[in-house]
């Protein structure tokens, strides 16, 4: 068992009222913009396949560490959850848990990876982390109002629900298409899936106990589920000849769709077909100017068959050899602002948006 703040030391330095990209995606910073942006292609290679054929050489990539949270803040969540196969907590201190999260929904996501590109294939492994704490309405309004452990309400009830997803390995590659027109670039994300799920519950005696939770029925008595199964995403870059600056873009997410679904539980015990990861369409367009300026505008999941339909907008700007400036915003998540230190960058925002290709549908 190992706490998650035994590998983000470093990170409790950092405001712990905001979200952070650590080294992440450049475009964290752009409101998370950036399908069509070829700008340090090896970079944009989780949002959009189709930017390996940019990349020359061989290049090595580790880190990508991106924390979101909702609800408490990052610093307390992170104490608090562990990372273990298959669970974030254990069953038997999950009540009190809850209790103590009980004023309003809480959730702690942490993706992350790292790879190699060797001759116009990548080769990378990571993972995501989505934690929820999502105590029901009548535990929230006694958190808020009371706070006396007796007088818990008798349909008080709290949920820890969690999802992990492993690549082992994500392999990518494409091919440039040169026409009279433009350029044609198209890549394809093979992906080898690991996936986890767990879901306690606590009613009003545990709660008041403060001990151990109930497994939810889809659990079948288990501490969590494994699934493994296997997705491909496509991308597609479209840059015209001629002095023209802009890029075309578009990525099916989820191409084809990984074969992960089953009834799963709500946190008011209804059941529902769980399946965390649809195909979603996602375009884009990106304008390099002059200037060094770097404009993006995205529309996510075109069509809105994932419920995440969303437009975002994103600006960087160079400040010179290895710097840049970020800001952005996205119609979900709101306002982002980034740095751009030589090949690392940071990114804060009240909310960031999940970057292309790692978002879950939970």
């Amino acid at each position: 068992m190992r706490r998650i703040a035994s590998w983000l030391l470093g990170v409790l330095l950092l405001p712990v009222w905001a979200d952070i990209s650590l080294g992440g995606s450049p475009r964290a910073g752009m409101g998370g913009a950036g399908v069509a942006v070829i700008r340090r292609p090896a970079a944009q290679i989780a949002q959009n396949p189709a930017a390996i054929v940019f990349v020359q050489g061989v290049r090595l990539g580790a880190g990508d560490l991106e924390l979101a949270r909702q609800g408490a803040s990052l610093r307390s969540l992170i104490d608090d959850l562990e990372i273990r196969q298959g669970s974030i907590t254990d069953i038997d201190t999950a009540a009190e848990l809850m209790r103590k999260y009980a004023r309003e929904d809480n959730r702690l996501l942490i993706t992350g990876d790292l790879g190699i590109i060797v001759s116009g294939v990548g080769v990378t492994v990571g993972g995501i982390v989505d934690a929820r704490l999502l105590p029901n309405a009548p535990l929230q309004n006694w958190a808020r109002n009371d706070g006396n452990i007796n007088n818990i309400p008798a349909n008080a009830r709290g949920d820890i629900i969690a999802v992990g997803i492993v690549s082992l390995p994500d392999i990518t590659t494409g091919v440039r298409i040169p026409a009279e027109q433009g350029d044609l670039a198209v890549g394809v994300r093979l992906r080898n899936l690991r996936f986890y799920y767990t879901h306690y519950f606590a009613n009003q005696a545990q709660l008041q106990a403060g001990q151990a939770a109930t497994r939810a029925p889809e659990m079948q008595g288990r501490d969590y589920l494994e699934r493994s199964a296997t997705s491909a995403d496509l991308g597609f870059l479209w840059r015209p000849t001629g002095d023209k600056r802009y890029t075309l873009a578009l990525v099916v997410e989820n191409f084809v769709e990984p074969n992960i679904r089953f009834q799963a539980t709500d946190r008011n015990g209804q059941t529902f077909d769980f399946k965390p990861l649809k195909r979603t369409y996602n375009a884009g367009i990106a304008i390099e100017l002059e200037t060094g300026s770097l404009i993006a505008v995205d529309f996510i999941d075109v069509g809105n068959n994932a419920g995440k339909g969303e437009i975002r907008l994103g600006y960087e700007q160079r400040l010179g050899r290895g710097f840049a400036l970020a800001g952005g915003y996205a119609s979900k998540t709101g306002w982002t602002a980034g740095l751009r230190i030589g090949g690392f960058n940071i990114a804060y925002a009240d909310k960031l948006p999940i970057i292309v290709s790692r978002t879950l549908n939970f």
